[in-house]
Parts: C-alpha cells; sequence; structure tokens
C-alpha cells in the first residue's frame, strides 16, 4: 500500500481545468494516511481471516438515490434546502474548484461536489471525516452509498482492508454498467468512505442527513453500530450493514428494518463456547489434577463484550451455575473493562493473583495488547491459563503476542466464523475468489483479515437489492426490501464480480435468485440477523516464526446446531 495520504492536488488539478476525469476508481483508499485517533477498539468477526425506516420518495432520480427530501436532509431537520442552486454534478465541482481557487488553491478542500436533487443543492462529497470515495461522482445518474469505518490509528491495520473490500465490490458494479434500473440503463455507484474514530454521529451525519445516502456498509463495531442506528440513521431511513458487529442487542432494535448483520450474533455462538468450556475443564482437571476450575471472564464493557458476557449465562461450571456461591467470587470471576481506557494494569494486578486455569476474553484489539500480553509478562502462577476468545480478537497484535510463544500458541483457541466445506456455488467459492480479487487489486495486501469477505458483500447485497428493487426509488425501504428477495430462487450465484452481469438479468426477468457470500446465504431473518453460517473453533498455527489462524477442525452449522469434525490443537 502506498503512503496513504489523499492525493488531493491531482484531483483538483483535474477540476481546475473542468475536464470531466474519469472517475469510476477508488479516490484515496489507496493513499490513505494512517494516523492516530482511534478511539480504542474494533470489533472483527468476519471469519477467516454485524436499519430501518422510511425514506421519502417522488419524481426524479437523485445523486444521492432518494427523493423529495424534507428540509435539511433525510432526518428532517436544519434549514429549507437551497432550491435551484444547481442543475448537475458538474455545476457545483466548478462552483467548488472556483471557490477552492479564490481562496488561493487550498489543497485540503477537495472540490468534488454533487447536486442534491430535487432541491438543486450543492454538496461537497467529502469532510473532515469522509476523505475518500469510489466512483464517477460527476455522473448525475450514479447513486451515492457509504462507507463507515474506524481507519485511523491503530485500528487502521484492521478496518482500511474492510474499506478497500466494500469499494471493491462497487468497482466490479461498476465494472458491468452499474444497476439495473427502471430506465433505459443501469446507474453506476459511488461509495464515500468515511472514518467513524474521531466523530461517528458527525461522520454519519455526512452521509444520511447531507448526502442523503440510503445505504451503508458499517460501522465495524457493535456500539457504534448501535449508536449510529438509534441516532442517525433509522430517523434518517438509511440502511446499514455492518460486516464484523455481532451485539444481539443489535437484532432488538426498533429499526423499522433498516440495521442489517452479516455474520451470526453473539447468541447463535453461544452454543460453540459453552460446549467448548465444557471441554476444556475436563481436559484441566485431569491434566491439573483439580477437582474444580477456575474461570476469569473479562470483557470489554460494551454492545459487543455484554453481549458474549451475557450469552454466557447458562454455562454450567464444576457442576453449577455461573453465579452459584461455589463458583462466583471463589472459582469464578466477571469483570469488564471501559476500551479506551490507557491500560489495564489493576486488572492484570487482580488476575495474577486469582490465577484462573481458563480465561474468557471478549474484546477487541486492546484486550490482547492491554490484557493479555501484560498479564503473561506478569503471571506467577506455575500453571498459565488457557484462553478462549472470539473473532474480535483475531487481530495481527494476538499473531504479534504468539510469535516465537509456542506455550502461548497452544493455550489460544476462539470462536469465529468460517466459510465451509469446498464446492461449486458455496460460501467457499466466494470466499477464495474475493480473495484473489482483493490481491489482483490491492497487491501485496492480506485479503484473511475477519470481516473483509462480509464488507465486500455487503455492498454487493446492497447493488443486488437495488436490481431487485428496480422498479421503485431508491431508498433505505426499498433496499431493505430488496435484501429480503436474495434468497428467493433455486439459481445460486455466489458473490464474484463475473456473477453480476447473470445475477441482475435473472432479477430483472423478476426471477429470483439465491446469492451465496463468502460466509453463507444472504439470507436474513424478520430482526436484520444472518440465518445460517457456519461455526467454527480456531487456533493458532502456522510456525512459531510465522504464526497463522487456522482452523481447529471443529465445525458448528448454525441451522441445524450440529458439531461436526474434532479439536485438534493447531500447535504440532
Amino acid at each position: 500500500m502506498r503512503t496513504l495520504t489523499l492525493n488531493n492536488g491531482a484531483v483538483l488539478a483535474g477540476l481546475f481545468t473542468l475536464t470531466v476525469a474519469a472517475c469510476n476508481s477508488l479516490v484515496g483508499l489507496d493513499d490513505l494516511a494512517v494516523t492516530d485517533g482511534s478511539k480504542g477498539g474494533t470489533e472483527t468477526s468476519g471469519g477467516g481471516t454485524s436499519s430501518t425506516g422510511d425514506a421519502p420518495s417522488g419524481g426524479n432520480p437523485d445523486i444521492g438515490g432518494t427523493t423529495s427530501i424534507p428540509p435539511g436532509g433525510a432526518g428532517g431537520e436544519g434549514e429549507p434546502p437551497h432550491v435551484g442552486e444547481c442543475s448537475s454534478n458538474q455545476d457545483c465541482t466548478d462552483k467548488a474548484a472556483a471557490e477552492v481557487m479564490g481562496a488561493g488553491g487550498d489543497a485540503s478542500a477537495l472540490a468534488a461536489s454533487v447536486c442534491i436533487k430535487p432541491e438543486g443543492r450543492c454538496q461537497k462529497l467529502l469532510s473532515e471525516d469522509c476523505s475518500s470515495f469510489t466512483g464517477d461522482y460527476l455522473n448525475d445518474r450514479a447513486i451515492l452509498l457509504g462507507s463507515l469505518f474506524s481507519i485511523k490509528g491503530t485500528q487502521a491495520a484492521t478496518n482500511v482492508p474492510r474499506q478497500q473490500a466494500a469499494a471493491l465490490a462497487i468497482e466490479q458494479i461498476n465494472a458491468v454498467g452499474g444497476v439495473p434500473s427502471n430506465e433505459d440503463e443501469p446507474r453506476p455507484l459511488v461509495m464515500v468512505h468515511c472514518d467513524e474514530s474521531t466523530n461517528l454521529v458527525r461522520a454519519a451525519e455526512h452521509l444520511v442527513k447531507e448526502l442523503h445516502v440510503p445505504a451503508i456498509v458499517g460501522p465495524n463495531t457493535s456500539q457504534d453500530t448501535l449508536d449510529v442506528s438509534t441516532k442517525v440513521t433509522v430517523p434518517g431511513g438509511t440502511v446499514v450493514i455492518t460486516p464484523t458487529a455481532v451485539a444481539s442487542s443489535i437484532i432488538s432494535l426498533n429499526d423499522k428494518d433498516l440495521t442489517w448483520l452479516m455474520v451470526p450474533a453473539d447468541v447463535q455462538r453461544a452454543p460453540l463456547m459453552i460446549s467448548q468450556l465444557g471441554v476444556m475443564e475436563t481436559e484441566l482437571k485431569e491434566a491439573r489434577e483439580l477437582s474444580a476450575v477456575k474461570l476469569g471472564i473479562v470483557f470489554r464493557n460494551d454492545a459487543l463484550g455484554i453481549g458474549t458476557r451475557t450469552s454466557l449465562n447458562e454455562l454450567v461450571l464444576n457442576g453449577k451455575g455461573l453465579t452459584d456461591a461455589v463458583n462466583l467470587g471463589n472459582h469464578v470471576e466477571i469483570d469488564p473493562y471501559e476500551g479506551a481506557a490507557m491500560n489495564q494494569d489493576a486488572l492484570v494486578e487482580k488476575y495474577v493473583d486469582f490465577a484462573p486455569d481458563i480465561i474468557v476474553l471478549a474484546g477487541t484489539a486492546e484486550a490482547v495488547s492491554k490484557f493479555m500480553v501484560p498479564l503473561e509478562k506478569a503471571w506467577t502462577a506455575p500453571l498459565r491459563p488457557h484462553y478462549i476468545l472470539i473473532d474480535s480478537t483475531k487481530v495481527p497484535e494476538l499473531i504479534m503476542a504468539a510469535t516465537n510463544n509456542d506455550d502461548l500458541r497452544a493455550r489460544v483457541r476462539g470462536t469465529g466464523i468460517t466459510s465451509g466445506p469446498s464446492g461449486k456455488d458455496t460460501p467457499s467459492e466466494a470466499y477464495n475468489g474475493f480473495k484473489i480479487d482483493y490481491e489482483v487489486r490491492y497487491p501485496g495486501s492480506s485479503s484473511t483479515i475477519s470481516g473483509m469477505g462480509p464488507a465486500h458483500d455487503a455492498a454487493y447485497a446492497i447493488g443486488l437489492a437495488m436490481a431487485a428493487t428496480r422498479d421503485q426509488p431508491v431508498t433505505g425501504k426499498s433496499i431493505a426490501a430488496g435484501l429480503r428477495k436474495l434468497a428467493s430462487g433455486s439459481a445460486k450465484f455466489t458473490t464474484l464480480g463475473t456473477n453480476l452481469l447473470p445475477a441482475f438479468q435473472k432479477l430483472g426477468a423478476s426471477a429470483g435468485i439465491t446469492a451465496v457470500g463468502s460466509f453463507g446465504v444472504l439470507d436474513w431473518d424478520e430482526n436484520g440477523a444472518v440465518k445460517g453460517g457456519v461455526l467454527e473453533m480456531w487456533c493458532i498455527g502456522g510456525t512459531a516464526v510465522k504464526p497463522a489462524f487456522q482452523s481447529s477442525g471443529l465445525i458448528l452449522d448454525i441451522m441445524s446446531q450440529l458439531p461436526s469434525g474434532t479439536y485438534e490443537s493447531c500447535v504440532k
């Protein structure tokens, strides 16, 4: 990846000459700066390597994919629109370029702008939080979409690739001409990419209230998904599809069918974790000659961590429930932590004294860097703890901690999602195809970071949903309706670029399709939770000098709740 800074000068040069640039490409993501500014967590749940309200409808299609917007945007707030300010995106871009030149050519203010209709209001594409876009914004028929990830600071390493994965799907859709519409020609897509780490609401409001996007891919954490849904996107009538959030509280939202998960929720994952905890209890009692094991549950104090912790309420340990006097406060400790805290020194000290045999760790990257790593360094008991983690701790920090540490590698396992067995029209085919496409588009980049496949599938699904409802105005409501049509036919299509045209043709003929994503069929229940998929127990394999996440061989089908295979340590 190059120096990751938006090449503002190059973009402005094209604007100043007022040429219609060939913008149907990723602008800025190749050059996005990795700077400090994280709010301290990113939730990852996308495997190998988680909205609803009526948007207004009406007359002619506009750049945002919505029509007849109330004053101030989809949220219905703000000042009356400036009617008649523009008739085309080129008008607005020319005006913005002239203003930039008049101010001395400050390259920090990109002139890329669109004409929001029907009010005819000019709006810059980019903002303080939104620094890049994908697609030809000068095309007046383009439909605006958004992505929303933590792409600054320590979380950039996992979230920039997810953002790029979503952008890849937009490029693939544009490469076949765009999404089918009820007009003579398909409509291209433009995705505006925003960072949520500094000010989540401000970034989301730019997309929803100012640009009127009908759909957003993101955010990356459960808490941010809850916050953006309740504060911005549900009131604004915008669909949110989160590729990595897992908290069951999301599927309980009164969201008018607008907030959707791409991966199984924590309650769907709990049976596999509870089963494995039982296996670990038995093994450790025998190996350590114990009459009772000690368990610590350490969870990030937000929707992600709380959801995982509560999903373990039915766990039986030492023959008793967690809250039984035999366990809680004696053999069991349950502790929350604040993800944004500078350190977890007090919690580490407590667990050094407690010396549990098993630790359930439910958080994000900071759970590894601020708790696990310091705990391992401070440990004094003769026998070290075994860890059971979740997908959101499947991060580079964990690989770094396990490098040249075979003992730690052997003590770590976790629950996650997997694409399952290989074969035609399977999630495995979709995931392998995505990885190839991504690595061709971004040479030298890893395609196995969790959440990348689901991020690509989320953008792809939005395109299919618009094709399925091509006779309706493009709104959050119509996209939600279209998403419910992606598992309704006998013809199967994996989420590959080469399958877009035949899938569009089927949908255009009002024939149902079944879309198969990287980790399952694109099929959701009435609450926006995925219906199926395959869970796995993962571990850390590879070699001492180059560890890697691998499957243990134990998987669980979510629909049938039937396990298959057995857990085998990845450390041989």
